[in-house]
C-alpha cells in the first residue's frame, strides 16, 4: 500500500508584513522550495498578472515516522515587507535528484478537480496580509468531529472564497480554530481499521511505541486493534474519565493519522483503494471487534445489537463528513490559520480537576497519551501559530520524542518530562486588532479548599472548580501580549476555548424546560461542560481584572466549546470607577450538532419565545469582594463592597433568536468601531443584531 506523497496541507499559518509560515506533510523527504507572487488584476482587460516576489525562504522538517515528514516554510521578503492589502499567491516545488514537482503535479492547482486548493479564476492559493489601518475579517469555530451531526460548515466558508476569492474587503483573512480540530477520546468505529492501516504505514511497523509490556501487558495489547476494545485500557490504566473511550488514540502515530484523515481527502482515495472502510459484518469476519460479554450468550446478543447499530449510524454520519475535506483543505490553504487545543485535541475532562490530574500523572499509559497528544498538537497545529516562540531546545527535545520508539529511553522520558511541564502555548496573532490565545488546559491552578453545596436538604462539601490561568500564566500572557506591539487604548481580541459568556441563557431554559420533555419520553440532551470561567467566582474575577489592568478601549471575545452560538455584550464598571467594554461572540460546532430531531426543534422553538422576552432585557451582576456573584434583573445600588458590577445583555440574530445550535463558523468584522458578526451555515449567513 503506498500513501500519497502529499500527507496534509499546505495550510496557510502565520502571516504578516515580515514572514510567512506555510505547513505540509509528505511521505517522502523532499527538498522543499517556493515561489511567491503579486497578484493583479488589470481594469482594462480583466487580465490577471501574477509577478513574482523577491524572496528567501528556509525550510524546518521533523521525521515523524518512516513515511511522515512534516515542514514548516518559512518566507521572508528581501525588501523589508511584502505588499500590504493585495492578493498574494503561492506555489511549492519539490525535489529529488533530478525530478521536480510543483503543486500543480498533484493536480492541486487545477481549476475544478476534486483535489484543487484554487478558487475562481485564479493559478494560485492566495491570500492578503492587512494593511494597518484595515482590520481582519475573522473566520472563527470549534468542534469538528467525523461523525458528528451535520453539514460540515467548512463547506459553507468554502462557498464564500469561492464567491468572494479577488474581492479583499469581503474575503476572509484570518482563521481562528479553537478546540477540538480532533477528537481523540471519542473516535468513531468505523475509524478504528483505518487509522491502524494508516498508522503503520507513517510508523513503518505495526507496532506501536506502547507495545512493550510496560504500560500496556502482553494479554490487554491486542484489543488495540480492535474496534471497541480500549474503554477498560483508558479508564483503568490511563486512568482518564472520558465516557467515549472505547476507540481512543494513544499512540503519537494514531494522532498523527487522525490529523491527516479530517485534513486530506487524498488519503481517503487511499481508504477506498484499499477497501478499508468497512461494513459492520466485514468487522465481525476479521475479528475486529471487541465484545466485553464474549461468553455470555444472552448478553452478548444484546451488546452486539448494540454495537451494530452504533456502527451504522457512525458509519453513515463519516461517509456525510468526507465530501467536506476538500472544503476545509481550500479554506486553510488560502487564509492564515491560527489553532489552539481544548480538551478533545488531547482527552475528554484533560485537567478538568486536581484529582485527575494527579491520578493521571501517575499513571505511565496516561502519561503518554497526554505527552503524545501534546507532541502531535505541537507538529499539527501549534508549531505555524507563533514559531519564532520555540527555542532551539523545545525543538531538539520534541524532535528527539517523536523519533524515539523506546519507552526506557532518555530522550522519551526527557520529552515527557518536558512537555508535561511547558506551559507556554498562549500566543498574539498578528491581526488588526491584535488577538491573543488563551491556553485554558496547561496553565490551571486548583484552589484545594472545599467548596460547600447545599442542595434541599442534602447539605455536602466538594470541590471547587479550576482557575482556568493561573496567575503566573497570565503574567506570562501580558508579557508576551506587550511583546506584540500591542498598546492600551486601543481594541483587543481574545480567544478562550472555554466561554466567558453565554451559558447562563441555555441553563435557565433547560433546567425550565427539560424535565417536562423527560416526562413525553423524549431524548434529550442534558448533559454539558461547566468547565468554564463563570463556575470559579475568584477566576472570572482575575479575568474580569487582568483584562481591565490592560486598558483596551474594548474588547471582543471568541470562544467554542459549547456546541451552539450565541452573542453578548457586558459593561463592566469597576470598584476603582473604570469602565470596560466585553462583546463574547460564541461559535459551535464545525461539524458535531447536539440538538439533533424532536428535541433540537423544541429548543429552538422554546429558544425563539424565550429570545422574544429576553430580547431588550437587560441583565445585571456583581461580584463581592468574596468573589460570590449575584445576578438580577435590576441595577445594584453603588457599594464599595462591589469589586465590580456590570450589565449584560443577549445579542439575538436576525431571526430573533439567542441561539443558534447548528453547525456554523462565525465571522467577525470590525470596520471603524463598528464591530459586525454573522455565522456561516448550511451555506446560508445569519447576523446577529449589533
Amino acid at each position: 500500500m503506498k500513501l500519497p506523497t502529499i500527507l496534509g496541507g499546505p495550510i496557510l499559518r502565520r502571516a504578516e508584513p515580515s514572514c510567512i509560515y506555510i505547513w505540509i506533510a509528505l511521505s517522502r523527504k523532499l527538498e522543499i522550495g517556493t515561489e511567491l507572487f503579486h497578484i493583479l488584476e488589470s481594469e482594462s482587460t480583466d487580465q490577471i498578472q501574477y509577478l513574482p516576489l523577491d524572496i528567501e525562504y528556509e525550510t524546518t522538517t521533523i521525521k515523524a515516522g518512516e513515511q511522515l515528514y512534516v515542514s514548516l516554510i518559512k518566507i521572508m521578503p528581501k525588501n523589508k515587507i511584502f505588499p500590504p492589502y493585495t492578493l498574494l499567491g503561492y506555489n511549492l516545488f519539490f525535489k529529488k535528484g533530478a525530478h521536480h514537482r510543483d503543486l500543480g503535479s498533484f493536480d492541486l492547482l487545477t481549476p475544478g478537480h476534486s483535489d484543487a486548493i484554487v478558487y475562481g479564476n485564479l493559478k494560485y492559493p492566495a491570500f492578503y496580509i492587512e494593511h494597518k489601518r484595515e482590520p481582519t475579517r475573522i473566520l472563527y469555530g470549534s468542534c469538528r468531529k467525523p461523525h458528528g451531526n451535520g453539514i460540515d460548515a467548512f463547506s459553507a466558508a468554502d462557498l464564500l472564497l469561492t464567491e468572494q476569492c479577488q474581492n479583499l474587503s469581503e474575503r476572509p483573512n484570518a482563521l481562528f480554530l479553537m478546540g477540538d480540530q480532533i477528537y481523540a477520546d471519542d473516535v468513531a468505529d468505523p475509524f478504528i481499521p483505518i487509522l491502524i492501516a494508516v498508522r503503520q504505514q507513517l510508523s513503518g511497523s505495526d507496532q506501536a511505541s506502547l507495545h512493550d509490556g510496560t504500560l500496556i501487558n502482553d494479554s490487554l495489547s491486542p484489543r488495540l486493534k480492535k474496534v471497541n476494545g480500549r474503554h477498560y485500557l483508558i479508564e483503568h490504566l490511563a486512568k482518564f474519565t472520558t465516557r467515549n473511550g472505547d476507540n481512543h488514540l494513544i499512540s503519537f502515530d494514531e494522532y498523527a493519522a487522525m490529523y491527516l484523515m479530517v485534513w486530506n481527502p487524498k488519503l481517503w482515495h487511499y481508504v477506498q483503494e484499499n477497501e478499508l472502510l468497512l461494513t459492520f459484518q466485514q468487522v465481525m469476519d476479521h475479528g475486529m471487534l471487541h465484545l466485553k460479554f464474549e461468553h455470555d450468550e444472552k448478553i452478548r446478543k444484546k451488546e452486539l445489537t448494540k454495537l451494530e447499530a452504533r456502527y451504522e449510524e457512525q458509519l453513515d454520519n463519516l461517509r456525510s463528513f468526507i465530501p467536506s475535506i476538500s472544503a476545509a483543505r481550500r479554506v486553510m490553504a488560502n487564509i492564515p490559520t491560527y489553532m489552539i487545543f481544548d480538551d478533545h485535541d488531547i482527552t475528554d475532562d484533560w485537567n478538568i480537576s486536581q484529582d485527575w490530574t494527579a491520578s493521571v500523572s501517575h499513571s505511565p499509559l496516561g502519561q503518554h497519551i497526554v505527552t503524545n497528544g501534546l507532541a502531535a498538537y505541537w507538529l499539527f497545529q501549534g508549531w505555524g501559530n507563533d514559531p519564532e516562540s520555540f527555542d532551539r531546545t523545545f525543538l531538539k527535545t520534541i524532535r528527539n520524542y517523536i523519533e524515539t520508539r523506546d519507552v526506557f529511553s532518555d530522550d522519551y522520558q526527557d520529552g515527557l518530562h518536558f512537555l508535561s511541564e511547558f506551559h507556554s502555548w498562549h500566543f498574539v496573532a498578528p491581526t488588526i486588532p491584535r488577538t491573543v490565545f488563551l491556553d485554558t488546559r496547561t496553565q490551571r491552578e486548583f484552589d484545594p479548599r472545599p467548596k460547600p453545596v447545599k442542595l434541599l436538604k442534602i447539605i455536602e462539601e466538594t470541590t471547587r472548580t479550576p482557575f482556568l490561568i493561573s496567575k503566573e500564566g497570565w503574567d506570562q500572557i501580558t508579557q508576551k501580549l506587550k511583546e506584540s506591539g500591542w498598546r492600551k487604548n486601543t481594541p483587543l481580541n481574545i480567544v478562550s476555548p472555554s466561554p466567558v459568556y453565554g451559558m447562563g441563557l441555555i441553563e435557565s431554559v433547560l433546567h425550565k424546560y427539560v424535565y417536562p420533555f423527560k416526562v413525553l419520553g423524549i431524548p434529550v440532551q442534558t448533559s454539558f461542560d461547566f468547565d468554564s470561567w463563570k463556575y470559579n467566582g475568584k477566576g472570572f474575577h482575575q479575568f474580569l481584572s487582568i483584562v481591565g489592568s490592560w486598558k483596551p478601549s474594548y474588547c471582543v471575545l471568541l470562544s467554542g466549546d459549547i456546541h451552539f452560538s450565541a452573542s453578548v455584550k457586558s459593561e463592566i464598571q469597576y470598584g476603582n470607577g473604570d469602565k470596560l467594554s466585553l462583546y463574547q461572540f460564541t461559535s459551535s460546532p464545525i461539524a458535531n450538532e447536539s440538538f439533533t430531531g424532536i428535541w433540537g426543534s423544541l429548543l429552538n422553538i422554546v429558544m425563539w419565545f424565550n429570545a422574544r422576552k429576553r430580547k431588550n432585557h437587560t441583565l445585571h451582576r456583581c461580584c463581592d469582594r468574596n468573589y460570590n456573584m449575584t445576578l438580577q434583573s435590576q441595577p445594584f445600588d453603588k457599594n464599595s463592597s462591589h469589586l465590580w458590577t456590570e450589565t449584560i445583555q443577549y445579542l439575538p440574530f436576525d431571526d430573533g433568536s439567542l441561539i443558534e445550535t447548528k453547525n456554523s463558523l462565525g465571522s467577525l468584522m470590525n470596520r471603524k468601531g463598528k464591530i459586525e458578526n454573522t455565522l456561516l451555515k448550511d451555506f446560508e449567513k445569519t447576523d446577529s443584531d449589533m
